[in-house]
């Protein structure tokens, strides 16, 4: 963090970072993981790490405006940020956009820019627990017709093995040695399906006696 610039992080802290908090899939604990991930393949691969750290700042930010095109308002949120004309030139602005708007783990095309592709990699969640976390949270959130937890994970499963390319792996794009760890003992664990259903089924029973489904549902706003 210390190469990030201090008043373009203070920026981002104070004016970006706020509009995360009524998300819960998509809020801060996801923010920062996808910043520090950027942040690590950034210096992997040499990039510009105060674009690094934009570009995983803003990658969700579209999510109020619409959800099924997320990534593409988020790209128009970014371009359009006046604060940002102060630190970044518009070739870089633009590189920027484009991190953000292809930035989905389902893409099955070559991202644009290497930017895209570390952002995508970075956006991915290898820790089973937290992929669970989120996963089912935004199946609840999405799809309210579903009310048993075996519709959701079945939605969720399946939904999440999409994912795998014709290798048989869940999709990177980066060949940062760190990642592809986390991705292979994530694929163990979760390819085990009666294991993967049963921490699913942790979740579930969590949330549900904690009454943070009930705020999945009413309150937070990432659909």
């Amino acid at each position: 963090m210390d190469a990030i610039n201090a008043q373009l992080k203070e920026y981002i802290e104070k004016s970006i970072f706020p509009k995360y908090n009524k998300y819960y899939s998509h809020g801060m604990i996801h923010i920062n993981s996808v910043i520090n991930n950027m942040l690590m393949l950034a210096n992997y691969y040499n990039l510009d790490q105060n674009m690094a750290y934009v570009i995983a700042s803003y990658h969700d930010i579209g999510l109020n405006v619409n959800r099924e095109n997320h990534e593409y308002e988020s790209g128009k949120i970014l371009e359009s940020e006046i604060e940002l004309k102060k630190y970044f030139t518009p070739e870089q602005i633009e590189v920027m956009k484009q991190a953000v708007e292809d930035h989905r783990g389902s893409r099955k095309i070559r991202p644009r820019n290497i930017y895209v592709e570390c952002v995508s990699d970075s956006d991915r969640d290898f820790d089973i627990k937290i992929h669970i976390k989120r996963q089912i949270s935004t199946s609840i959130k999405n799809y309210p017709q579903k009310k048993s937890f075996d519709e959701h994970f079945k939605n969720c499963y399946e939904y999440a093995c999409e994912r795998i390319n014709d290798n048989g792996k869940f999709n990177l794009w980066t060949n940062n040695p760190i990642l592809v760890e986390r991705r292979d003992n994530f694929q163990k664990d979760f390819l085990n399906k009666e294991y993967a259903k049963l921490l699913y089924k942790e979740e579930w029973d969590r949330i549900s006696a904690d009454g943070t489904k009930e705020k999945i549902i009413n309150f937070y706003e990432d659909y």
